[in-house]
C-alpha cells in the first residue's frame, strides 16, 4: 500500500504543476564510464557518443589585446589540460568514442576572477573590473581583464605567476556501479496490461493515471523488475522517464528512453575545481 499511497501523492503534486518538458537526449550509460588522463567520458545508452568532462584546467591568456574605452583588454581562458598537453585526440582514437562537446552547467558563482587580479588594478572603473565570461567548448569559462597600456607587462606577469580564475562546479553524475532499470521490460508488461501503447517511432504513450497506478501496482506485485531492494526507488526512476501531463491525462516516453535502461543513481558527483 505504501507505493500506491506515494503514487497518489505524486499524482496530486504533478496535477498542480505544468507538464514536464520532453527531451530526446538519451540517458547516460554509467556502466561504460571511461576515466583516463584527466578526462571522464560517459556514453549515451546504446552509443559510443557522449559528453567528456575534464578534471584539470590551465589558464591561458590571449596573445592579442583590444583597445576598449582607452584601455587595453585581454581574456584569460580555462583550457582543459587534456587539450593543452595534447592528450585528447589520442584518447578519442584509442577508445573509438565521439565527443558530444558539452560544457558543464555553470552556476552564477561557478567561475570567477580571483580577488588578487581585482586588487591588482585598483584604479579601474567598476564597469571595467575583471569579470567572468562564458566558455566555448572545450574552454569551460574565462575572465576579461581591462588595464591601462602602461600596465600590460605587469598584468601579464601576474597572470603567468598566479591563478586569476576560480572554478567551482559540481557535475551531478552517478557511479558506474549504479543498478540499471530495465525500462523496455517494464514497458512490455504495462503494454500487455493495456496501460501503455507502443508508437511507430519506438516511444510509448498511455493515460497518465493508468501509468502511475499500474506501474505502482507492478512494483508491489513484481518488485524484481524494479531492481533495488526497495522497489519504490526503482518505481520513482521509472516514472521520471515519462513526460506526464495530468491535466491532459497523457504519459509519453521518447523512443530514446523507451529503448534503453535507466540508471538508478548512486550519486557520484564530479567536482571540477581550479584556483
Amino acid at each position: 500500500m505504501r507505493l500506491l499511497s506515494l503514487c497518489l501523492t505524486l499524482a496530486l503534486c504533478l496535477a498542480a504543476a505544468p507538464a514536464q518538458a520532453q527531451t530526446d537526449t538519451p540517458p547516460l550509460d554509467y556502466a561504460r564510464t571511461i576515466r583516463e588522463s584527466e578526462m571522464v567520458f560517459i556514453p549515451y545508452m546504446g552509443m559510443n557518443r557522449g559528453p567528456i568532462f575534464y578534471t584539470q584546467y590551465a589558464q591561458v591568456a590571449t596573445d592579442s589585446v583590444a583597445t576598449v574605452g582607452g584601455m587595453r583588454r585581454l581574456f584569460v581562458n580555462l583550457h582543459p589540460t587534456a587539450h593543452t598537453l595534447n592528450l585528447y585526440n589520442g584518447f578519442i582514437s584509442r577508445h573509438g568514442v565521439t565527443d558530444a562537446r558539452l560544457l558543464p552547467t555553470m552556476p552564477a558563482t561557478g567561475c570567477q576572477p580571483t580577488q588578487a587580479i581585482i586588487d591588482l588594478l585598483p584604479g579601474i572603473p567598476a564597469s571595467y573590473k575583471p569579470k567572468a565570461v562564458g566558455g566555448n567548448y572545450p574552454l569551460v569559462c574565462g575572465i576579461s581583464v581591462h588595464f591601462l597600456p602602461a600596465d600590460e607587462a605587469m598584468v601579464r606577469a601576474h597572470i603567468a605567476a598566479n591563478p586569476v580564475i576560480t572554478l567551482r562546479v559540481t557535475v551531478p553524475l552517478c557511479a558506474p556501479s549504479s543498478p540499471l532499470l530495465n525500462v523496455p521490460g517494464i514497458n512490455q508488461v504495462l503494454a500487455t496490461n493495456g496501460a501503455l501503447q507502443s508508437q511507430p517511432s519506438g516511444g510509448v504513450t498511455g493515460n497518465s493515471w493508468d501509468v502511475l497506478f499500474e506501474s505502482a501496482k507492478l512494483a508491489q506485485t513484481n518488485p524484481s523488475l524494479f531492481v533495488t531492494p526497495d522497489p519504490q526507488v526503482g518505481w520513482e526512476t521509472y516514472v521520471k522517464a515519462f513526460t506526464l501531463d495530468l491535466a491532459a491525462q497523457t504519459a509519453t516516453m521518447t523512443p530514446a528512453v523507451a529503448g534503453s535502461s535507466s540508471a538508478i543513481c548512486t550519486p557520484a558527483p564530479l567536482a571540477l575545481e581550479h584556483g
